[in-house]
């Protein structure tokens, strides 16, 4: 195995580094909320029961989610599986605990804008009501802002979409719905050597981003422990748009496969730069490439693959069920992985919920590490610091049109 990492400075990454320095001394005074409409909202001033004691005959919860901002499209797919999730729920009868039914109704859901200092108001806003749970957010760097906060206060949150592989180790009250980078990092790296042949990869991360990094480390993890593998590193930043430097590294260096572990907003931009440079070869990304717009680089992107939490054109009744309802109450916009992983959490927490007989976070976190629930994109089991265990499905493009391509 021979591996180097290479940092390749742009005058973004001076610029993003500069930024976050100047964001991390300053406070927000935009408003963090929004609110979830059909799902019984909670006003600033109503009184609201999260727990299945008393006589409240509610159940509260709140969620956040990127509902404006650059990721904000998972933000909408986000609150539309939250709040279909919780239509699906009470028309079926509620939540049953014990011998009483209970009505789940969101208290909030919040907006964190794609920025952990965002973040940390949001979850706040939701932590001020009385609710037996968190659903959020997306991205790694948000959730991580938040987690020791609501592990110290025991409250129980489920993270749809972050996969940092530390978020979990946190602690007790912290799961998530989606798999791990842990998992993630060493599947993306074997695929590229067991599905694609490689011996020489070349990694494309962003070093500021939680995510990013994190998936990149756990890629390299994995390629360090294989033999007669040659793998290059080149850093990147989010704000990143121009990566010619890094690219000509990847081809300089004879790489096969380049893998672009980053979110779905610069990726279009990244296939397109590597193509016109180039390169043919197979470039590989996670499942933050969910959402990526390919119009006007449909070509570009033959030959291109990422890791996803399910295929939504896959021929089961319950994708084709989700499918259905979510066309049906929303149109056919923001349809992507990140809305049925909102709605599968939601899913997921009451099933918890009613199994264990109680709606308290300390009662529902012991019954969900035992639990098995069927998601959409297969059974999800739980190991002991929270983290799930679930099927990787591979997705491509052809033609521009999202494809299933397999699993792995």
């Amino acid at each position: 195995m021979k591996k180097r990492f290479k940092t390749v400075v742009t005058t973004a990454m001076v610029a993003a580094l500069t930024a976050s320095l100047l964001t991390g001394c300053g406070s927000s005074t935009d408003d963090t909320t929004a609110s979830a409409p059909e799902t019984g909202e909670a006003s600033d001033t109503a009184e609201a029961s999260g727990g299945s004691d008393g006589d409240s005959d509610s159940i509260l919860i709140a969620g956040i989610a990127p509902l404006t901002g650059s990721l904000a499209s998972w933000g909408e797919g986000a609150i539309n599986g939250y709040n279909l999730a919780i239509k699906e729920i009470n028309e079926a009868g509620g939540v049953t605990i014990g011998d009483k039914t209970y009505t789940l109704e969101s208290a909030v859901f919040a907006d964190d804008k794609s920025d952990a200092t965002e973040a940390i108001s949001a979850y706040n806003n939701c932590a001020s009501y009385d609710i037996s749970a968190v659903i959020g957010s997306c991205s790694s760097s948000c959730t991580l802002s938040f987690v020791e906060t609501a592990q110290d206060s025991g409250m129980l949150v489920i993270t749809p979409y972050s996969t940092n592989a530390t978020i979990c180790k946190t602690g007790d009250y912290i799961f998530r719905e989606c798999f791990s980078d842990a998992d993630q990092g060493p599947t993306l790296a074997k695929m590229a050597i067991e599905e694609f042949k490689a011996k020489n990869i070349a990694i494309v991360a962003a070093e500021d981003s939680d995510y990013c990094a994190g998936l990149a480390e756990a890629m390299e993890g994995a390629l360090a422990e294989m033999s007669d593998v040659t793998y290059e590193h080149y850093g990147c930043v989010t704000t990143d748009t121009d990566y010619t430097a890094q690219i000509s590294k990847a081809i300089e260096q004879g790489a096969e496969v380049i893998i672009y572990p980053n979110n779905y907003d610069t990726v279009p931009n990244f296939v397109s730069q590597a193509r016109d440079a180039g390169f043919t070869g197979p470039i590989l990304g996670g499942d933050a490439w969910d959402g990526t717009d390919v119009t006007g680089y449909e070509s570009k992107f033959d030959n291109c693959y990422y890791l996803a939490h399910l295929d939504l054109s896959a021929d089961t009744e319950a994708v084709k069920n989700y499918v259905a309802a979510y066309k049906e109450e929303y149109g056919e916009d923001d349809l992507n992985a990140v809305s049925s992983l909102y709605y599968d959490s939601v899913k997921m927490l009451v099933q918890a919920m009613e199994e264990a007989g109680s709606s308290d976070p300390s009662v529902v976190k012991d019954t969900l590490l035992g639990m098995k629930y069927e998601s959409m994109g297969g059974e999800i089991t739980y190991d002991e610091n929270g983290d799930a265990k679930k099927p990787f499905t591979i997705e491509t493009f052809k033609d521009g049109a999202l494809t299933y391509y397999g699993s792995f």
